[in-house]
């Protein structure tokens, strides 16, 4: 558990006034069929509503709660023809085993098991010919298996998920590896040049996000070695990537390819980076690479909104967001002026809220250049409200299901 935040226990009858009004919108959103995902959907709005009743009873009505995840177990089957983490089987599998290790002494460890099989028979092509990053892709059903990986004995999930990104590896020299953006992602930047390499830098849709998906197979000791050797081959190649920070503003671009500063945030840039180099620091007893992440994290806690192209409050790439990481970030590397920091985008988003009421937690659009609603994890009110509880709480058990635990 990461320690609560002194601004969010000063703040206290702000943020459970603010809790209460988010939740109490997303209680009454309609279940809609087509939008179950846990990014973006019904399981994300899930998550809240569950943390949300841990906190406080009062503020959940149970009925509603059971009747949204009844409908959600009922569209199971809707999906079975999609993995990914965003708006399929990983995602939606991964709140329902969320959910089922809640119960303690109650679990049930058959639950998922068809999930599992669903899971497993949509890997089987060889070589994997889909996305390998985390929204839709191999990274987010890691998501999944490192979560079902707490509770059940089988390897089988993260046994090919391992396979498949040592085949998709790039070799760029004899100690270094990382992985291309495939020629047909959604997510290159360049798609005018399919067959260029492109070396994507974000935890959402790059490297940092395999290298983060891989670190739960160090616990398999069939696949120790072989995820230990990705690790570190990748890991090195990302440090090499780094930048001039003071004539940049960021120690990484977005791109390799490219050489501009990134923003603060999950989705990508340095935040998420230092992260996933603690995390991996810490589980290989690299204190090289804990040193890299705590000098990455000290230059990123000297940005501000401006320089940090921050826009709104949401957990992707907002001020909750933000404010989320930071306090990771001390709880692995115990840094004041992390926790410090993660204090001072508490605020800012507490100020949004002051001054514009749940307007404030708007996104703003890249598209419409505009602040509209969005109540989803990734981009709108739900992610926020968990934001919110981890800083009153110190509780962070959900954030393995974006790749920071």
């Amino acid at each position: 558990m990461s320690p609560a935040l002194s601004s969010a226990i000063e703040n206290r009858p702000l943020i459970e006034q603010i809790l209460k009004q988010l939740g109490d919108t997303v209680a009454t959103l309609p279940s809609n069929p087509g939008f179950c995902g846990l990014l973006s959907g019904l399981s994300g709005n899930l998550l809240f509503l569950y943390k949300l009743s841990v906190f406080d009873a009062r503020l959940v009505n149970e009925e509603v709660f059971d009747d949204k995840l009844e409908f959600l177990q009922q569209q199971l089957a809707a999906h079975i023809h999609y993995n990914d983490l965003s708006s399929g089987l990983s995602g939606q599998g991964w709140l329902l085993e969320y959910l089922n290790q809640a119960q303690g002494d109650d679990y049930d460890p058959e639950m998922c098991e068809e999930i599992d099989s669903l899971l497993q028979e949509s890997l089987s092509q060889t070589p994997w010919p889909g996305e390998i990053e985390m929204v839709l892709g191999l990274g987010g059903v890691a998501v999944y298996a490192a979560r079902r990986l707490l509770k059940s004995p089988s390897a089988d999930l993260f046994e090919t998920l391992v396979s498949h990104f040592e085949q998709a590896a790039v070799q760029v020299t004899e100690h270094t590896l990382t992985w291309s953006q495939p020629a047909d992602s959604v997510y290159r930047f360049n798609k005018e040049e399919k067959e260029t390499p492109e070396f994507n830098l974000g935890l959402a849709h790059g490297v940092p996000g395999i290298i983060a998906a891989l670190l739960p197979a160090l616990k398999i000791p069939a696949l120790h070695q072989r995820s230990k050797s990705l690790l570190l081959q990748s890991c090195d190649w990302l440090m090499a990537q780094e930048l001039d920070k003071h004539k940049l503003g960021s120690c990484f671009g977005s791109s390799c390819n490219e050489q501009h500063i990134s923003r603060l945030g999950w989705c990508y840039g340095d935040l998420t980076i230092a992260l996933t180099l603690a995390r991996v620091g810490q589980a290989l007893e690299l204190p090289s690479y804990l040193e890299k992440a705590k000098e990455i994290s000290l230059h990123a806690a000297g940005r501000d909104q401006d320089n940090g192209m921050v826009n709104d409050a949401g957990l992707c790439h907002g001020s909750a967001g933000i404010a989320l990481v930071f306090q990771l970030l001390h709880q692995h590397l115990g840094e004041e002026k992390l926790l410090h920091t993660a204090n001072k985008w508490l605020d800012i988003t507490l100020d949004d809220y002051r001054e514009k009421g749940l307007k404030g937690f708007y996104m703003f659009s890249g598209v419409t250049k505009e602040h509209e609603e969005d109540t989803g994890l990734l981009m709108g009110y739900t992610g926020i409200g968990l934001c919110l509880l981890s800083a009153l709480t110190g509780d962070t058990d959900w954030v393995d299901s974006l790749l920071m635990a």
